[in-house]
């Protein structure tokens, strides 16, 4: 955050920018323009880019303030071109595939150094490089079981152990993960007793690692279709030869977007920040305001904690809701106080925590969304079958 500077004229204009009051459509506004609809998942995206406060306690133990999100969606629904372009809004930003990812590659790798007479040194990987930035993370589930396990330590106790070649080491990974995930069966199948978190490769470990999972189905609408048909095909040509720019013919189609340092305002309002001035608006506000809950919205997370949990009824069978997916709450809260260039976090942000929560489990489960069936890969229903048999 450091590397990015600005005057003081430039943060007086990210101080208005916060204190418009439709900033929080202006920024998900601003995040990969080009790119047709997917509003809640680009106000997420915001959430994950502003991110919480990590919290250090008296024990010495830690808690992340990064926000972490998986996508789950149909082949073609523009994952991998959101990913790259998350990549590279965020100040320390980092890509990797997931076919091409090794543990060593995502950790970090062993190697000797010629220039040091052969002895050994650690060369760090991309979660390494994305510390306090973001890791984007494509074919999540292509990745083999043995790389995968490498993540459940860099995503929940950020930092990575490394003992190779005699080197025993700890490296930090404090850095927001957003990967995106296929069906196996090439499609989600919607009508099924089998949940859609069963239809991925990925152990249920890992998944309950993830703040947020959306669902990104790819199904027909005449109106949406139209939509996305109208956007793709006008962006199409838009677009510029890219050999007559890598001859120098035309300039760089980006370079009159990335020249643009200020925000516009159309109608005494803002619509869309330039990528820089939202690179800075991150910077600034993570680098300056550190929020904290307020008493009343603490006492609103607790109750709504209690109130899910009864949702599972006398049966320890089912489970609404755990610890680790309540831990995902404050976090939210934090980032969305860091929106407005707030220190605290009230029961606005508390309510907006709460209801993404809500949204992405009813649109990937349903009504009955139980931490259960992400575990055992089994509906409420199959469940009670087996134990009546």
């Amino acid at each position: 955050l450091e590397e990015i500077s600005m005057s003081a004229e430039e943060e007086n204009e990210l101080k208005e920018i916060a204190r418009d009051p439709e900033v929080d459509n202006v920024l998900p506004n601003s995040m990969a323009p080009s790119m047709f609809g997917m509003e809640r998942i680009k106000e997420s995206l915001v959430l994950q880019v502003f991110g919480g406060e990590a919290q250090v306690n008296e024990d010495g133990t830690r808690k992340r303030g990064d926000i972490h999100i998986l996508w789950m969606g149909d082949p073609g629904v523009a994952k991998s071109q959101l990913l790259h372009y998350m990549s590279t809004i965020s100040p320390r930003g980092r890509f990797a595939s997931g076919q091409s990812a090794s543990a060593a590659g995502l950790t970090a790798a062993a190697v000797q150094d010629a220039a040091a007479d052969g002895r050994w040194t650690l060369e760090a990987g991309a979660l390494v490089l994305a510390d306090l930035g973001l890791a984007a993370i494509d074919e999540f589930d292509k990745m083999n079981t043995a790389d995968r396990s490498s993540m459940h330590e860099a995503m929940e106790q950020q930092s990575i152990s490394i003992s190779k070649a005699g080197i025993n080491a700890s490296l930090r990974t404090r850095c927001a993960v957003l990967a995106a995930a296929n069906p196996t069966s090439g499609r989600f199948e919607p009508v099924s007793d089998v949940p859609f978190t069963s239809q991925i490769n990925l152990a249920p470990p890992l998944i309950s690692r993830f703040d947020i999972i959306w669902l990104m189905t790819d199904t027909p609408d005449e109106s949406s279709d139209e939509k996305i048909a109208k956007h793709i095909i006008q962006n199409r040509s838009k677009g510029k030869s890219e050999l007559l720019v890598n001859d120098g013919t035309i300039p760089h189609p980006s370079r009159d977007a990335a020249s643009q340092k200020t925000a516009v305002k159309v109608n005494g309002k803002y619509l869309i920040l330039p990528r820089e001035v939202l690179r800075k608006y991150v910077a600034f506000s993570k680098r300056n305001f550190h929020p904290k809950l307020n008493d009343e919205a603490r006492a609103h997370i607790v109750a709504y904690y209690v109130k899910t949990r009864k949702q599972g009824g006398d049966s320890s069978d089912s489970v609404a809701i755990t610890a680790r997916s309540l831990e995902a709450l404050p976090r939210l809260a934090e980032a969305s106080a860091r929106i407005r260039l707030d220190n605290v976090a009230n029961v606005e942000d508390e309510q907006r925590a709460v209801r993404w929560t809500e949204t992405w489990r009813r649109d990937l489960m349903g009504q009955s969304l139980y931490v259960t069936t992400m575990a055992c890969g089994k509906t409420d229903k199959v469940r009670n079958q087996v134990t009546i048999n």
